[in-house]
């Protein structure tokens, strides 16, 4: 006699939604540099390449 053992799969839960760096908040100021967001995102696009 074999007996079969099922499992019921676990629920997934929706993976969290990655932070989106162009949505920062309106009156958000980089601190202490003073940079514009142009100007760090140029940086960093540089540094990435």
């Amino acid at each position: 006699m074999q007996i079969q053992i099922t499992r019921r799969p676990l629920p997934v839960s929706p993976p969290a939604p990655a932070p989106d760096a162009r949505r920062s908040s309106p009156d958000w100021k980089p601190e202490p540099c003073g940079l514009t967001r142009e100007q760090i995102r140029a940086i960093v696009i540089e540094q990435i390449g």
